[in-house]
């Protein structure tokens, strides 16, 4: 009697249990056994030889040298900001560091000479036949760049990112040179937050204050009063804000209070047109002054 294998034994009892192990079992075999895990810095990577659009074959990395690859896809908007940004990089380390791109061997070689030339892309271009580097090195996005040293170790495996692209893989490229430290490079990661127009508290006061006035035309007092308070907790020293606040609290029937603040006002800038008009309209000055 011929042995019948497990994952096509026709009977029903246990045949889920059954198809998830085949399943399993598949996977298993499918998955490249030489796989780089986690792609941790230092790894060496695969020495492999990749076709080029003449058809012979070249290492992706350089002996030797720095190198730098990366996997793009044509058509793709992402890849083709990178591309132009690795082109750049390539002009400015000429000489010290290789560049390649990498294109899967499914790919329309017509449709990748396109993007090439539409591009500006001058490094060599290399074809992963059967995606066997593309499997080795677990590269699931595009674009996807790697920086290797010159013993062929990984430095670093970047995904693409809109803003700061280009100084973190610059950031990588010397580190792998030695002409800058992992602190200066940890830097490069994740730079200084530059400052926004709405961190400015002046700004933010600003805001406070033109709603405020706003406010106070509608016949809000109260509420004028209150973007006043806030525009003077970010800016003390604002005498539009005083000013207001004055004109809020004369509105509302306190001018003991409002006299206060239209005279702080104009202590800040004895110019300002809002304390002087609110000084004319409201409140007269206490006697003596």
């Amino acid at each position: 009697m011929l042995a019948v294998s497990p994952c096509r034994r026709p009977s029903l009892a246990g045949a889920a249990r059954l198809l998830v192990a085949c399943a399993i079992g598949a996977l298993g075999r499918a998955a490249p056994v030489e796989a780089i895990e986690h792609q941790k810095p230092g790894t060496p990577l695969p020495d492999e030889r990749l076709a080029t659009a003449s058809g012979s074959a070249r290492p992706y990395l350089e002996a030797g040298r720095v190198s730098v690859f990366v996997f793009f896809r044509p058509g793709q908007d992402h890849s083709e900001d990178a591309m132009r940004r690795l082109e750049a990089l390539r002009e400015e380390f000429s000489g010290k560091v290789s560049f390649v791109a990498i294109v899967s061997g499914s790919a329309p070689p017509a449709e990748v000479a396109r993007a090439v030339a539409a591009w500006g892309v001058r490094m060599p271009v290399l074809v992963d036949e059967g995606d066997r580097l593309y499997g080795l090195l677990e590269v699931r996005l595009h674009p996807f760049a790697g920086v290797a040293d010159a013993s062929g170790r990984l430095v670093a495996f970047e995904p693409f990112r809109k803003v700061n692209y280009s100084e973190v893989l610059r950031a990588r490229i010397r580190f792998a040179l030695g002409e800058i430290s992992e602190a200066e490079v940890a830097r490069a990661l994740d730079p200084p937050r530059a400052t926004m127009p709405g961190d400015d508290p002046r700004m933010v006061a600003r805001r406070d204050l033109k709603l405020g006035r706003m406010l106070l035309e509608r016949g809000q007092p109260a509420k004028a009063l209150e973007s006043a308070r806030k525009a003077l907790e970010r800016d003390p020293s604002s005498a539009p804000a005083h000013a207001l606040a004055g004109r809020a609290l004369a509105a509302s029937g306190d001018c003991a209070a409002a006299r206060s603040e239209i005279e702080e006002a104009l202590r800040l800038d004895p110019a300002d047109e809002d304390a002087l008009a609110a000084k004319a309209a409201h409140c007269p000055p206490a006697p003596g002054r």
